[in-house]
């Protein structure tokens, strides 16, 4: 067969795909909150009230989540379908930022990179939305359109550095993106000029160290100026290395298994590995700076999972997203006079394979079309913000013993306030028998003691996350005689209970 026919097989497939992509995305303004949106939009919400983070509540989170989240809220009042219609903005963004960079490989390449990736995002459902990688990618995108096609300019390397310090306050190994634009532009300097350190630094690191600074030292003055550095750096120093002893099935690996974890985790790619040979093709055929830098940060972002060690979907988004700027390279313009007809066939063939069996309608998509429930927490959170709605009498504050189970949600349904700084119960249940959790469990006991909430939620279903391994306990012996002597359990379900104040009328 013709290449000409392959292409325009896959011009086909990139329209039914688009047709598909606006489908789902018509179907994702239905999405309720869910996952880690609801806690990080009740912390908005708190902060909507005065608190600030890590001083007047206590997560791990960067300081740059929690303002992407402020910023959020502001737009979207914590409406569901407000909050699908921003995310589709900035898919929409994203997806513009991604034609553009790729447009003078030609629009067929440029169009399919942007329905591709769109698909992927919406296929991971409602627990991928928003999250702090998809929200790094426009600083990704970005840093491709400003700086993968020419020499860099001051100007471009200080933009350049200014993004990826931006993405750093989102999380900090964001930052590894900025790794291959250096490598590749310090390649040219050394090709421009002879050899001098201070020119070196002058010309190429520090433009790029002075605009990834700006941000950084940004959210540092304003941790200061309300007086949150300190307990931020106390978490960051005593809790953040704790959290990361935990994997992605929530269990707790000892040091001497963290490697052999760690490796064995990487080449799995997060499940994306079949993109890995379009993406090769891709560079194979397109031998010039924007690809080799695509495969530059496609390298970076396939050990970013590795630095938390964790290996969430949404820690693939970054590396997901260049393999799919890689492969889309493939329809390239330049690609189809380079090889022979028959290998540019053969090579249409694998993308179009690959596509068929990597990418497809969500599961969510498809419950939807069923008429089944989008997430499970989500009736659960309703039934609990229906009861609080009733009975919450002004000033009355209500604690969670939850995480991303629904009791957040509901929390933020009827604004009501938390009564201690604790947002989770998560932060009691993992390395137990260390100071900082004894710590942490003794000033929760303190803060209820204190100031008893009229309610407690607790969730109690299967799908709550419970840390397993060494060291980590679903009891809390203090906590239970708290709750047995000052509460009685007025709302039980099987997957949740509410408490109630003793004598609080």
């Amino acid at each position: 067969m013709s290449p000409k026919i392959f292409q325009r097989a896959a011009a086909v497939c990139l329209i039914i795909l688009a047709a598909l992509l606006l489908a789902q995305a018509a179907f994702s303004l239905r999405w309720p909150l869910a996952h880690d949106e609801a806690p990080l939009f009740y912390e908005a919400f708190l902060m909507q009230n005065g608190r600030v983070p890590y001083r007047d509540f206590f997560d791990f989170q960067m300081p740059g989540a929690y303002l992407a989240y402020y910023f959020f809220a502001a737009l979207t009042n914590f409406g569901a379908t407000r909050v699908r219609l921003l995310d589709l903005a900035i898919l929409s963004v994203l997806s513009a930022v991604t034609f553009y960079a790729l447009r003078r490989d030609g629009k067929l390449s440029a169009c399919a990179a942007p329905v591709l990736f769109g698909l992927a995002y919406l296929q991971g459902g409602p627990s991928l939305s928003l999250q702090r990688e998809y929200l790094i990618l426009i600083f990704i995108a970005l840093s491709i359109w400003i700086g993968a096609r020419d020499s860099l300019t001051f100007r471009k390397r200080l933009i350049l550095g200014f993004l990826y310090g931006l993405a750093a306050t989102l999380k900090p190994h964001a930052a590894l993106g900025l790794l291959p634009f250096i490598f590749f532009d310090t390649t040219d300097f050394f090709r421009r000029s002879k050899f001098s350190l201070p020119s070196l630094v002058r010309e190429i690191f520090f433009p790029f160290v002075l605009g990834f600074s700006i941000p950084v030292l940004g959210i540092i003055l304003w941790l200061i100026s309300v007086n949150a550095l300190n307990p931020f750096l106390d978490i960051v120093r005593n809790y953040v290395p704790l959290y990361a002893q935990i994997n992605g099935a929530m269990e707790i690996v000892p040091a001497n298994e963290r490697a052999a974890y760690l490796f064995s985790q990487l080449w799995r790619f997060g499940g994306h590995g079949l993109w890995l040979i379009p993406a090769a093709l891709g560079v194979l055929l397109n031998r010039k700076r924007q690809t080799y830098l695509l495969a530059g940060l496609a390298l970076v972002y396939a050990l970013y999972p590795a630095l938390s060690g964790q290996f969430f979907p949404y820690h693939y988004l970054p590396f997901l997203y260049c393999l799919i700027l890689l492969s889309s390279s493939i329809l390239s313009n330049r690609s189809q006079i380079l090889i022979p007809n028959y290998q540019l066939s053969i090579t249409y063939a694998i993308f179009l394979f690959v596509i068929f069996f990597s990418v497809r309608p969500s599961q969510t998509f498809l419950r939807q079309l069923r008429g089944e429930a989008i997430v499970t927490s989500t009736d659960r959170a309703a039934q609990i913000a229906d009861f609080l709605q009733s009975e919450l009498q002004p000033g009355d504050a209500v604690q969670d013993l939850d995480w991303t189970g629904g009791a957040l949600l509901a929390m933020l349904r009827v604004r009501a306030p938390l009564a201690t700084h604790y947002v989770f119960d998560f932060y009691f249940y993992h390395h137990v028998s260390t100071p900082y959790v004894q710590s942490l469990r003794a000033d929760f006991l303190t803060q209820l003691q204190t100031s008893p909430p009229r309610f407690i939620v607790e969730v109690s279903a299967i799908d709550k996350p419970w840390v397993s391994g060494a060291d980590a306990s679903r009891d809390f012996p203090e906590l239970r005689a708290f709750l047995d002597e000052r509460y009685s359990v007025t709302i039980a379900k099987d997957d949740y209970l509410i408490y109630e104040l003793k004598n609080s009328e």
